[in-house]
């Protein structure tokens, strides 16, 4: 505790001494006490300019693979969705998928990226899509062969199979980028694609005109991405990049992929001269829902920016940034982000420093290190585990972890200990994590390595004892 007070004076004098904060005294001391300055009303009335008709989102011309791209990518894995069943992927709305990307076209948004993993995903990107010509749009799409998908160890069968069904799932005859999905390690690469002939496979596929662009998806470590890039001379590289992952990825949770930052990944790319795809630019939304005081000392210095608009705006900054991949799932979060990324403001140096001074203050919380991908799916037991994690995250962003243990020390406990259960309380019932039995089924799913039974009975034993 002493080490987390001392952590965060420090990061207090980083404001007053170098970060020009003329106020920032107040909204500092507010954020830290978990006392906030704005209110919700507040932070939702943040204003943002929608993009006009006929004005569109800037790009960048990539000469090494012939491309213009748009600097803002539109991810398919959170497409808006339908009611479903607790502990499921919710079925898509195949009408706002299409309003989505018609707006996203009509405003030159020009990269949709899916996958087989993202359930319904292609089909609906697909049939969105083939309502306009081929030529309006890039589309990217991945070879999802994870053992979870492929019932074991991934095979040629399967992967000629899931390649050619991608094609007729988006209505396609070439993907104009495809990616190798969640690789982690030379070793990984070797299982799944080389020593089964599918790597061969797929450079077939490229030399035939199907594949223009050969990429791979990265969730390994630091130590192992270097030896990755010498094994071909791959276009590009999709990696998860985001302010508060800049200098260290979460492993307090039990990631076990070694030590990793967005920093270190994005540098080695640079240095090679591969363009960098960036994932979870807003880390599954979180980055976009921080607590009231945090949101407030952004607001200070960035008056015009959502919390979401400062998160998508560091990545944008970045030179070496091909796409700023943003997994959108309503009109409203399309629209803001076109607006942003029409016209596009750049941080400068001191706002990048700025805002690794907020990543500090967001990572001074404990946080679960879930981006909702939902590859952990339906659970055999119907657990909700991205809502179980939203739960305990949200709650620390409000400093709202009640700890029994010093429940006569704690003057707020009562408060803490009501907030935290009216959120556990609000996921539907039989989604629950005490209803976890360590099946370890969600295990060799999860990109980001964690523990997902632990951190259910930690949450199931928080909740039994209050």
């Amino acid at each position: 505790m002493d080490n987390k007070i001392s952590r965060r004076e420090a990061i207090k004098g980083m404001f007053f001494a170098g970060m020009g904060l003329a106020t920032g005294g107040t909204i500092i001391n507010s954020c830290i006490s978990g006392q906030s300055k704005t209110s919700d009303s507040d932070v939702a009335a943040i204003p943002w300019t929608e993009a006009p008709e006929g004005t569109k989102v800037d790009t960048r011309t990539w000469s090494k693979m012939g491309e213009t791209l748009s600097l803002l990518g539109l991810g398919c894995m959170r497409l808006p969705s339908l009611p479903g069943e607790p502990g499921h992927r919710a079925p898509l709305d195949q009408e706002a998928v299409n309003e989505m990307i018609d707006y996203a076209i009509a405003h030159g948004v020009n990269y949709f990226d899916t996958a087989p993993a993202y359930g319904e995903s292609e089909v609906v990107t697909g049939k969105a899509l083939s309502r306009h010509p081929r030529e309006s749009y890039k589309l990217a799409t991945k070879l999802s062969s994870m053992s979870f998908l492929t019932r074991g160890n991934p095979t040629f069968e399967h992967a000629k199979n899931m390649f050619e069904t991608s094609l007729k799932n988006l209505q396609v005859d070439y993907f104009d980028f495809y990616l190798l999905h969640n690789v982690g390690s030379v070793e990984e690469f070797n299982t799944r694609f080389r020593d089964n002939g599918v790597f061969d496979y797929i450079l077939d596929q490229k030399a035939q005109g199907k594949i223009k662009h050969l990429g791979f998806s990265f969730h390994g470590s630091n130590s192992t991405l270097p030896p990755m890039l010498d094994l071909y001379d791959w276009d590009f590289v999709q990696i998860q990049l985001n302010y508060a992952d800049w200098k260290d990825m979460p492993s307090n949770f039990g990631n076990s992929a070694g030590t990793t930052s967005s920093e270190f990944l994005y540098n080695c790319l640079t240095e090679k001269g591969i363009p960098v795809l960036v994932m979870e630019p807003v880390k599954g939304g979180a980055l976009a829902n921080v607590s009231d005081a945090l949101a407030g000392v952004m607001r200070e210095r960035h008056p015009d920016l959502t919390p979401a608009g400062n998160a998508l705006t560091y990545v944008g900054s970045l030179p070496n940034v091909m796409i700023t991949l943003s997994g959108m799932s309503n009109m409203e979060q399309l629209k803001e982000n076109v607006s942003l990324f029409t016209g596009f403001k750049p941080f400068d140096d001191k706002e990048m420093a700025f805002m690794q001074t907020v990543a500090d203050l967001y990572k001074s919380n404990t946080h679960i290190p879930c981006t909702a991908c939902e590859y952990c799916l339906p659970c055999p037991h119907d657990i909700n585990i991205p809502g179980n994690f939203k739960v305990f995250n949200t709650a620390s962003d409000q400093l709202c972890i009640p700890n029994p243990e010093n429940k006569a020390n704690d003057k707020d406990y009562s408060r803490k200990k009501k907030t935290f259960l009216k959120l556990y309380k609000g996921l539907e019932k039989g989604s629950t994590a005490d209803l976890c039995v360590n099946c370890e089924a969600c295990l060799p799913k999860c990109p980001q390595h964690i523990r997902i039974p632990d951190q259910l009975k930690m949450i199931s034993e928080l909740v039994a004892s209050l």
